[in-house]
């Protein structure tokens, strides 16, 4: 098959889960002898590469940060970007990861006949706590409805297209590359770590949250230490120590890591994501395959990940945190953050987290989506997809 991945941004100018996630579904693809192309954007002149058996075409971005104060952002302005290049380009599928380029998608199909899976990474928030361009839903159902298969990565997303537009579609976890995690890397001896690897600029992931539960975990385990993985901007940084006492911002460390994520996710003593409407939570699924276990919010698709008590401990945002758009149960993350770094010390945790990350696999489920897009193809793109459910818990 010829196949087309888009989305707005992509490795290495933005590293996150989305990012990771294309790319390694690109060299998957390859290895199993599909021609693949990612479509995407990056800032000034545009570029095309070739690298691990896939190409990908780095559009020139039309989007400026200027824009996102009057609500329109990155990915509104790739639509138009996937339609001229998919129009310029002929594919036998297209796989999309925001309903603006699979909208875009659908619309070239009438020219192509190329059909389009749209894989729904990431759901409206039930608070509108930024500023957004919204048509109501009316673009993003119009994808859900009409895309050739509907991917929803966690059930928590497949119910809510259900109630919404009528449609889950098939329940595909992301898989995670085991290969770049390697043997973790528990030190016997010395401070216990945390680590958080979320974009603790954005309120929804519990960044207050976290650094207030620090603070009163420090009273009780007064030789942990903290470790933010992620390029936080320096106003956001203050603004987040300015919650923790002068005596334990010494034991707060703010490090961009890049590529270096699965080697400081084996060393951590536990992980942390404190975040809200999360429709996945990559971070929980890469720190098992570290060997780590993971404190999670008992909200949106983070429970689903936990099926058993060796993976870690979820917590409750409060009663009052979806109304705030952001955890407010400071309590209640210190408390499990204390019980995950008990769990962490016993002898079996970190075995029963490596293993359970197996499940995730691109041996596991890396077929499952190849499948789907054959199966779309093979029923004329009308979808014959239906049965098709592969869940890592």
């Amino acid at each position: 098959m010829k196949i087309a991945i888009t989305n707005a941004t992509t490795w290495p100018w933005v590293r996150r889960g989305a990012e990771r996630f294309i790319n390694e579904f690109a060299r998957f693809l390859a290895e199993r002898g599909h021609d693949v192309t990612i479509i995407s954007t990056k800032p000034g002149a545009g570029e095309t590469h070739v690298q691990n058996g896939y190409r990908t075409i780095c559009h020139r971005r039309l989007w400026h940060p200027v824009m996102g104060k009057a609500g329109l952002l990155e990915f509104h302005m790739f639509f138009f970007t996937v339609l001229y290049s998919l129009l310029k380009e002929r594919y036998d599928v297209v796989f999309s990861l925001t309903f603006m380029d699979a909208f875009a998608a659908i619309l070239t199909r009438y020219i192509t006949k190329a059909p389009c899976v749209f894989c729904v990474n990431g759901l409206p928030p039930k608070v509108q706590y930024f500023r957004s361009l919204t048509m109501k839903g009316a673009v993003f159902g119009t994808a859900v409805r009409r895309a050739g298969a509907v991917v929803a990565i966690s059930e928590y997303v497949r119910e809510y297209l259900r109630q919404r537009w009528g449609r889950g579609g098939d329940r595909l976890p992301i898989p995670v590359d085991l290969d770049s995690f390697g043997k973790p890397d528990k030190a016997a001896e010395g401070a216990p770590l945390i680590v958080c690897a979320a974009a603790l600029d954005d309120r929804r992931k519990g960044g207050d949250a976290l650094f207030a539960a620090f603070a009163e975990l420090k009273h009780r385990v007064p030789g942990v230490k903290l470790l933010v993985a992620y390029d936080v901007p320096e106003e956001a940084q203050r603004e987040l120590l300015d919650l923790v006492p002068a005596g334990f911002q010494n034991d707060i460390e703010f490090r961009p890591v890049a590529g270096a994520l699965p080697e400081i996710l084996a060393r951590a003593t536990i992980t942390v994501l404190p975040s809200l409407w999360e429709a996945y939570g990559m971070l929980v699924i890469e720190s098992f395959a570290a060997g780590t276990p993971v404190v999670a919010t008992r909200q949106g698709a983070l429970p689903e990940h936990f099926p058993l008590p060796e993976l870690g401990c979820l917590f409750d945002p409060g009663p009052d945190a979806e109304e705030a758009a952001a955890v407010t149960n400071t309590r209640g993350l210190a408390q499990a953050m204390e019980d995950c770094l008990h769990l962490a010390g016993q002898a079996d945790t970190s075995e029963v987290c490596r293993r359970f990350a197996e499940r995730y696999s691109w041996e596991a489920l890396g077929p499952s989506y190849e499948r789907l897009m054959a199966d779309l193809l093979g029923a004329g793109g009308k979808g014959a997809t239906a049965g098709i459910s592969a869940c890592g818990s």
